[in-house]
């Protein structure tokens, strides 16, 4: 099986480099007085601190942007995201597990809906480090 195999559907808390559906709140967004994400969307968990989740948003939207990272297209078809895909590392959202903005996968039970591999989560994580991206509060 592949990894998104393996943790499809689970019960499971997620752990960093799982993919989950949740309605993402951008920064400018929140800026601009929104106080909930516009759509739902795929994200990565890039933090876990006990109950405590940091995810980075997963567009389709951000090839060459600034503050992207492009997903391989074998990463992204195996941790089921479409081909092209970024993840956006100038920014992050922040709750506390499960929150209001998870949502349960539609067609099995659980939240979580892929997985990337340890060393292209490891790349996220220190990308989001390194441009001191920004916090949105979900709690």
């Amino acid at each position: 099986p592949t990894s998104s195999q393996m943790t499809s559907g689970t019960t499971d808390l997620p752990k960093p480099g799982h993919v989950l559906r949740y309605v993402y709140l951008f920064a400018e967004e929140a800026a601009r007085g929104r106080d909930e994400g516009v759509k739902e969307r795929f994200v990565v968990v890039g933090g876990v601190l006990g109950r405590r989740y940091r995810v980075a948003a997963i567009t389709t939207k951000g090839e060459g942007r600034e503050g992207t990272l492009l997903l391989p297209a074998p990463v992204a078809t195996a941790a089921g995201v479409t081909v092209g895909s970024s993840i956006v590392v100038s920014e992050f959202n922040r709750f506390t597990w499960p929150g209001f903005d998870i949502r349960p996968l539609m067609k099995q039970p659980g939240y979580i809906a892929g997985r990337l591999p340890p060393r292209f989560t490891a790349k996220i994580i220190d990308a989001i480090g390194a441009w001191g991206a920004a916090a949105v509060d979900r709690d």
